[in-house]
C-alpha cells in the first residue's frame, strides 16, 4: 500500500509552547477557531468549515517518539463539471502524527485541503490560534543536504536518485524553465551534476533510501517542494516511517514555510 504524508510544523513562536493534552481535543471544531482569527485566516478557516462537516479531531495513543491523532469527518469533493448538483459528503479519516523532539506534524493519506482542515483544527486545540502549524517549503539547499545524505555509503550500503525535475535551469546559454530526469543511479550521470548545479529549484526528488537500520531494507520515497512525502515500498512498517522522518528532519533544516 502506497503512503501519502505532507509534512507540516509548528511555527518558531509556536514549537516549544503547544499542548498536547487529551482533554482539549474534546468536542473541537473549526468553527471554534472563528472566535480567535481575522482576515485572511479567517477567510480560509470558512473555506475549510464550507468542505467538511460532523468533524472530530481526537488523540488516540503515544510512543516515545510521537502522538497519534485522528481526524475524521464527512467531506464534499469537488463537483464535477458535467454534474448537476453538488457532490456528496462522504465519511473520511486519517492519522496525523505529533513529534514530541522537534516541531513537525505529519498528515498521512489525505489530500491538501484535507489535511488543511485538519492541522488548522490541530493548531489551535494545541496553540489556541489555527495558525500555528505551517505547510513545509523545500528550497534547492534543503534537496541538495537530502540528496547528499541520500548518497553516503553506511554500512548498510547507500541509497540512490532516480527521479528529479528542475526548474530555471541554464545550459549552453539556453535558459530551460523545467528539466526532468528519469533514470536508475542518476546521481553517476554527468548530465544530472551539470542540471542540477545550473537548476535554481527542485520540484521534487524521487529516491531510494539506503537500507534502514531497523529493518535493513530500502524504501522507494518521491518528495516535492511543498512538503509532500509520498512512500511506495509495500507493507510498511511504522517503526520504517519513523525512521525515514528522522532522516528528513535530522538532514533538512526547513528555513523557507508557507501557511498551512
Amino acid at each position: 500500500m502506497i503512503r501519502n504524508c505532507v509534512i507540516y510544523r509548528y511555527s518558531e513562536e509556536s514549537a516549544s509552547i503547544h499542548d498536547v493534552n487529551k482533554s482539549r481535543f474534546s468536542d473541537v471544531t473549526l468553527s471554534d477557531c472563528l472566535t480567535t482569527v481575522s482576515g485572511q485566516v479567517k477567510k480560509r478557516v470558512e473555506a475549510y468549515i464550507n468542505l467538511v462537516r460532523a468533524e472530530k479531531l481526537s488523540l488516540e495513543d503515544e510512543t516515545q517518539l510521537h502522538y497519534t491523532a485522528k481526524y475524521s469527518c464527512e467531506f464534499q469533493p469537488p463537483k464535477l463539471i458535467a454534474a448537476g448538483s453538488p457532490s456528496p459528503f462522504v465519511p473520511v479519516s486519517f492519522e496525523i502524527w505529533i513529534r514530541k523532539a522537534n516541531p513537525l506534524v505529519i498528515v498521512f493519506d489525505a489530500g491538501r485541503r484535507l489535511s488543511g482542515c485538519a492541522v488548522a483544527l490541530l493548531s489551535y486545540i494545541t496553540t489556541g490560534s489555527s495558525s500555528s502549524i505551517e505547510q513545509i517549503r523545500l528550497e534547492k539547499e534543503d534537496f541538495l543536504k537530502l540528496k547528499d545524505s541520500i548518497l553516503v555509503d553506511s554500512n548498510l550500503g547507500k541509497g540512490e536518485i532516480r527521479h528529479i525535475s528542475m526548474r530555471d535551469v541554464e545550459v549552453d546559454k539556453i535558459k530551460f524553465k523545467q528539466i526532468v530526469l528519469n533514470a536508475s543511479r542518476l546521481e553517476e550521470s554527468r548530465i544530472f551534476s551539470q542540471f542540477l548545479s545550473s537548476a535554481s529549484a527542485i520540484a521534487y526528488l524521487s529516491f531510494i533510501t539506503p537500507p534502514l537500520v531497523s529493518t535493513s531494507r530500502p524504501l522507494t520515497c518521491r518528495i516535492n517542494y511543498w512538503g509532500s512525502l509520498t512512500i511506495y515500498t509495500p507493507g510498511l512498517l511504522d517503526s520504517e516511517i519513523e525512521e525515514l522522518i528522522g532522516m528528513l528532519e535530522d538532514r533538512i533544516p526547513v528555513k523557507t514555510r508557507v501557511k498551512a
